[in-house]
């Protein structure tokens, strides 16, 4: 049987190495795919690097979390004074080319009790449906309803805003856009908007007709440019700081 396909039981192994906020139960097993120790993203220097950057920087409290894949990791490379204009002091847990499953075993290492942050914004699952052939979408969304139990049960005092895969391909016939808003569909399951805050910046993206990629936003089809950055900060910053209240 493909490990891929077995259920993960966030209550023990790897897992259980993230300490909440507070004392709560875990999370009750969620079949996903298999959160393993990510080798080949350990052999790349950068990505390396990174991961002892960001967890050096995890042992001081942070009110404010971002974690995500390479989109979220752009605040840090493209757009670093609108990440603070805008969001003040942010611990950056994106990471380029992260799934999911990476996803899980990087927040399974983080001491939580210790970040103890009011507002995490979660954006993933892009690189599930864009590598290869794509993972199904129900497994891309067990992924994530993992990851958005895990923070709620690590950090039950913190605001989750989760956002909607963003657009990616030309237009919508593109199959992994078709993947994303399969999953995007399932997103507001997740959401109860007490705790975890469903929001979608993706149509800020698309061109008048609602379904074309606007390119000067997205030039790669898939990541935003400085300008698109700064959309995203002013579509989602004043909810996101004020906690929804």
């Amino acid at each position: 049987m493909n490990i891929r396909h077995l259920p993960l039981l966030l209550a023990t192994g790897l897992l259980t190495l993230a300490v909440g906020c507070a004392s709560v139960a875990a999370p009750d097993p969620i079949p996903v795919s298999a959160a393993t120790t990510p080798s080949e993203r350990l052999s790349a220097g950068w990505w390396k690097a990174r991961l002892a950057e960001k967890e050096a920087q995890a042992k001081t409290q942070h009110d404010t979390v971002f974690i995500g894949d390479s989109i979220t990791h752009n605040w840090d490379n493209i757009a670093p004074d609108l990440q603070k204009q805008y969001f003040g002091d942010v611990l950056n847990l994106g990471f380029s080319g992260d799934k999911t499953q990476e996803v899980l075993w990087r927040i399974a290492r983080i001491d939580w009790q210790t970040v103890a942050p009011k507002r995490i914004m979660l954006m993933i699952g892009t690189n599930n449906t864009g590598h290869g052939a794509g993972e199904k979408p129900e497994n891309t969304f067990n992924g994530i309803k993992a990851i958005v139990r895990q923070l709620r049960a690590s950090c039950p005092e913190a605001k989750i805003t989760l956002l909607k895969i963003f657009p990616r391909g030309a237009n919508g016939q593109d199959p992994k856009r078709k993947l994303n808003d399969a999953i995007n569909a399932r997103l507001p399951e997740l959401a109860d908007e007490e705790h975890v805050f469903l929001r979608d910046v993706g149509p800020y993206y698309l061109m008048p007709d609602g379904d074309t990629l606007n390119k000067a936003l997205l030039p790669d089809l898939l990541h935003p440019t400085k300008e698109g950055h700064r959309l995203w900060a002013a579509a989602i910053s004043r909810d996101f700081l004020n906690d929804y209240e």
